[in-house]
């Protein structure tokens, strides 16, 4: 009887060995896709960053010609006050101008 136990025992560690020899073949065949993947993502993190700078860097350059669009703006107004100051000026010469002539 004890010639069963031992041959079970034997069985049993030699499928315990079998578990702990496949588990090392799969952990060893899954180390270089896992360390590609690390890589592609620490790749992707990279660009991910770079494409935020670039984002924010697009959102100042916006502010900035808002800002310069508000000033422009400004500026036009202001023109154009003026070219209507002196179409009124040159709308009140005109009159003048041709009894003048006449």
């Amino acid at each position: 009887m004890a010639v069963v136990y031992i041959c079970i025992a034997i069985g049993a560690g030699m499928f315990l060995v079998w578990i702990i020899i496949d588990y090392l073949n799969a952990a060893t065949a899954l180390k270089p896709k896992a360390d590609m993947a690390r890589q592609e993502i620490s790749e992707c993190e990279m660009r991910i960053e770079s494409e935020q700078a670039a984002t924010e860097a697009t959102k100042e350059e916006l502010e900035d010609l808002k800002q310069e669009i508000g000033d422009l703006e400004k500026e036009l107004a202001e023109i154009s006050k003026n070219v209507e100051q002196y179409r009124q000026r040159e709308s009140r010469r005109k009159p003048t101008k041709f009894k003048l002539e006449e």
